[in-house]
């Protein structure tokens, strides 16, 4: 059993059970069950179901006639498109290793993000699975502090480093997505760019500005934070701001893999509409709507972007069709499209996710 010491990190807001979260003992920390139903999950799942409910009614969409597309597509192309989905995992894990290489290094000997670089490249995909399983069935992405929780427990490390270097990584995946869903839209659509796509392109310009900005400020903003902060909490805020800002140091690697982390979500779209006999869609748009759905599942209303990311990916092949960049696509074949891409991406991490978690040593 890990017991806990007066300096050490707070724990999650998974791994808390009592007011003092400095005294909170890690073994204690509640299944994701409990969080699972409790009333604000449940409203964020309605809100998720509700959002699909107006997108199936607004479009007018038969579901016998999405029956029939989803009856005719190839599952060996839908096996190869989970496969190269799992895939990207350890891609993940290996882009986090390098961070937090990057943090052990910054920070000089200290030694608190030392334990887990050693960690495999195995263990870290099993862990940054189990946070997105939690991102899956819980909202406001308290996956990803109970992916710092589970790397605390599993190698010692400090919870608010580890935050921080997840924070980087959310960074470094919401700059380059930005960029290439530029690229893509250039692409796509020329400069008869439809209001809808224009609306996207601004959210994501908004969510890069917001966390560069952050970035740029967080160790200006370090004084104002501690007077607003109790004083027992400035270190950890510090452990916090060092495992940022300190995550952003050898970047070629880490630019490597987070591209090839997305090409690998573009593959499996592609695969999806190779499945359905969708073969002509212009490939910029195929990068467009992949970048486009991962987008929305930064959102923390619903789990995963529940509603949000399927109402994206219809959206989106609706508007390229229309301007003869997807052709075969109609109302059914986008819905298609975003249940069975969406199968993959969000139900099946469900569905193996309550297998794996009971199994699982690393929880």
């Amino acid at each position: 059993m890990t017991t806990r010491t007066r300096d050490e990190d707070l724990e999650p807001e998974l791994a808390t059970t009592g007011p003092d979260l400095d005294d909170t003992d890690t073994s204690t920390a509640p299944s994701l069950g409990r969080r699972f139903f409790n009333l604000r999950t449940l409203v964020s799942f309605g809100l998720g179901f509700a959002i699909l409910g107006f997108l199936f009614t607004r479009v007018q969409i038969d579901a016998n006639a999405i029956l029939d597309w989803v009856r005719q597509a190839n599952p060996l192309l839908l096996l190869c498109a989970a496969v190269v989905f799992y895939a990207t995992f350890p891609v993940r894990a290996l882009r986090w290793r390098r961070l937090i290489g990057n943090v052990a290094t910054s920070e000089r000997g200290r030694g608190t993000a030392v334990r887990a670089q050693k960690l495999s490249v195995s263990v870290l995909s099993e862990i940054i699975f189990l946070g997105w399983f939690a991102n899956c069935i819980v909202p406001a992405k308290l996956g990803d502090a109970y992916r710092a929780y589970l790397l605390k427990l599993n190698a010692g490390t400090s919870f608010s480093t580890t935050i921080g270097t997840i924070l980087a990584e959310r960074i470094i995946d919401v700059v380059i997505l930005f960029l290439l869903m530029l690229g893509a839209t250039g692409l796509s659509f020329g400069r008869a760019l439809p209001p809808q796509i224009l609306v996207l392109l601004q959210l994501a310009c908004a969510l890069v500005i917001v966390v560069v900005v952050g970035l740029v400020g967080m160790r200006r903003l370090r004084p104002l934070v501690e007077r607003v902060l109790p004083s027992r909490l400035h270190a950890q805020y510090a452990r916090f701001e060092g495992g940022t800002l300190g995550s952003f140091r050898y970047l070629p690697m880490v630019i490597g893999l987070t591209g090839l982390a997305w090409a690998g979500e573009v593959a499996r779209l592609y695969l999806v509409t190779l499945s359905l006999g969708l073969g002509g869609i212009a490939q910029s748009v195929i990068v467009f709507v992949a970048l486009a759905s991962a987008l929305m599942t930064t959102l923390p209303l619903t789990p995963a972007g529940l509603g949000f990311a399927e109402g994206a990916i219809v959206g989106v092949f609706l508007l390229a069709a229309g301007a003869g960049l997807a052709p075969g696509v109609d109302e059914h074949a986008a819905a298609s499209i975003a249940l069975l891409d969406r199968g993959i991406s969000y139900w099946s991490l469900i569905a193996v996710g309550l297998v794996a978690y009971p199994l699982s040593r690393r929880k």
